[in-house]
């Protein structure tokens, strides 16, 4: 018993000197960023802001790659299964740790095998619509939906994204019937609205503003509580008559469960000093991209101040994917 004891401690002593010797050389290559949207989106290029800058300060390179589709789950599925060294990390998203718990049967992960790392940011999205179609405002939209109910439809990132949940509650508060058309991110979805394909999308201000900015869609009201401070002419869906209105997407970095925690800590404190950097801080505003603390307490409070909110939507809404 007793020389069990021993080996048991040895074991223990050397496991913990193992983790200690990674820690102190960590990063020692470079670090693969997965990205679970296609590039070009605004996830894909906040993923890449973040990523440059974050990789000062390791004194590694940080190489971003896509793997996008079924609302993060190929991303997400693929850094859960990756070696938990820290040498693979997910740009997560609210679909990603909260809403595809929810509205899936069965997933390709577990919302809950991932060590956080921390909160990057937050920001609204932007009702569009495509410019082949008629309207010019909020109210045109719903009253054409209401006597045409069904005929409308309106684009996604994917199935439970937030442009998903976004589109799923201005059905629920407008009492309007709009289909689903789900792609796999902002750079498929909007030339299919510009080409008036589909006829509506909640779009990131980082993709969306530009082309309503070059007249290539109609953009009609934001879906944050309070006005942008960079886009203050856009009106709330709440002032456009839909009291409480508050649907945005979110951002945090994750790891596969059982990464050290002294490897954590050297990302975290590496997306902290990142999220402080004042040119770094004003992209994401420029971006619509609120920035927040990078710190893992955060994201944890996130994800439970949300769970209950999505799971009703979703509820009420009776969505479900295989």
């Amino acid at each position: 018993m007793i020389r069990t004891s021993y080996k048991l401690l040895a074991t223990l002593l050397l496991s913990a000197a193992a983790l200690g010797a990674q820690a102190d050389t960590y990063p020692a290559r470079p670090i693969k960023v997965v990205s679970p949207f296609p590039a070009g989106g605004a996830t894909d290029v906040l993923t890449r802001i973040l990523a440059e800058r974050m990789a000062k300060t390791l004194g590694q390179p940080m190489i971003v790659e896509n793997k996008a589709g079924a609302g993060t789950s190929i991303g997400a599925a693929f850094v859960s299964r990756e070696q938990p060294d820290g040498y693979t990390i997910l740009m997560a998203t609210n679909s990603t740790l909260v809403t595809n718990r929810y509205l899936y049967k069965e997933l390709p992960y577990d919302p809950d095998s991932f060590a956080h790392i921390g909160m990057v940011g937050v920001g609204p999205l932007v009702l569009l619509s495509s410019p082949k179609r008629p309207f010019n405002n909020t109210q045109d939209v719903v009253a054409y939906a209401k006597q045409n109910p069904g005929k409308l439809t309106f684009a996604t990132f994917g199935p439970g994204t937030s442009s998903h949940l976004a589109g799923e509650l201005f059905k629920e508060r407008a009492g309007i019937d709009i289909l689903h058309v789900p792609f796999k991110g902002a750079t498929q979805a909007l030339p299919a609205l510009i080409s008036g394909d589909v006829d509506l999308f909640f779009d990131m201000v980082a993709t969306g503003m530009p082309q309503a900015d070059a007249g290539k869609v109609k953009v009609f009201a934001i879906t944050s509580p309070t006005r942008l401070a960079t886009q203050p002419k856009l009106a709330t869906l709440a002032e456009e008559g839909y009291p409480a209105f508050d649907m945005t997407a979110w951002f945090s970095f994750v790891a596969p469960k059982g990464t050290p925690a002294p490897v954590l800590e050297k990302l975290q404190a590496a997306l902290t000093e990142t999220l402080k950097d004042d040119a770094v801080k004003k992209r994401m505003l420029d971006m619509g991209i609120d920035p927040r603390s990078g710190s893992a307490a955060e994201l944890d409070k996130q994800i439970k101040t949300e769970q209950p909110i999505v799971s009703q939507l979703i509820k009420q809404a009776n969505i479900v994917l295989q």
